[in-house]
């Protein structure tokens, strides 16, 4: 019969700080890799967004720039409502100082050709639950812009667009102003769309 033998101590403390070790080198980096991964997601839809914004203005152009009465261009066979500078504005013709929640929340639907599951910010408890991103909106943030003719028109309004997963819904912000969660905002007086991440 053959003996059998263990570990002896000394191989078993020598496991223990080498799994130790690997230990305080790798955890940190996969505790921080949820947080890197929702930036990237925030900051790929965000460039996702732009794109499709300068791709509604650039139609615009070249459909001649039509009137608010007109106030939409045709993107893939499909509708986009643009304001008076050709920037999507989730209802024909609405002015950039005049959006609201809901007309922010049309504009990431008509833009984007698959988007995440949206819902408003004020929004029920399970339609929150079962969508990706919350949208608001911040009246008269936006700053100014200067039309054609020398007009300026100030108190633009800015649409934002957080992922539900960078906020505590249960005492969800009685409003976003980028200082809460990660996401992107757009200015639809100017098309400009800026990332955000807290």
């Amino acid at each position: 019969m053959k003996k059998q033998t263990g570990f002896s101590l000394v191989e078993l403390v020598i496991v223990v700080v080498v799994l130790g070790l690997l230990a305080a080198v790798a955890l940190p980096r996969f505790i921080d890799i949820t947080d890197q991964a929702e930036d990237a997601a925030s900051e790929g839809l965000a460039g996702g967004f732009a794109s499709a914004v300068g791709i509604t203005r650039a139609q615009w152009e070249v459909e001649g720039r039509p009137g608010t009465s007109v106030g939409r261009v045709v993107l893939d066979g499909q509708y986009v409502n643009v304001n008076a500078y050709g920037y999507p504005s989730g209802q024909q013709g609405q002015a950039p100082t005049g959006m609201n929640a809901t007309r922010c929340l049309n504009v990431f639907n008509e833009v984007l050709q698959s988007p995440p599951p949206a819902v408003l910010r004020s929004a029920s408890a399970a339609a929150l639950a079962d969508a990706r991103y919350a949208v608001d909106v911040s009246d008269g943030t936006g700053g100014s812009l200067v039309i054609p003719g020398g007009t300026d028109i100030t108190g633009l309004d800015e649409c934002y667009y957080v992922q539900l997963a960078t906020l505590d819904t249960a005492n969800m912000p009685a409003s976003f102003d980028g200082s809460q969660g990660k996401g992107f905002k757009y200015n639809p007086g100017t098309g400009q769309v800026v990332t955000f991440s807290n």
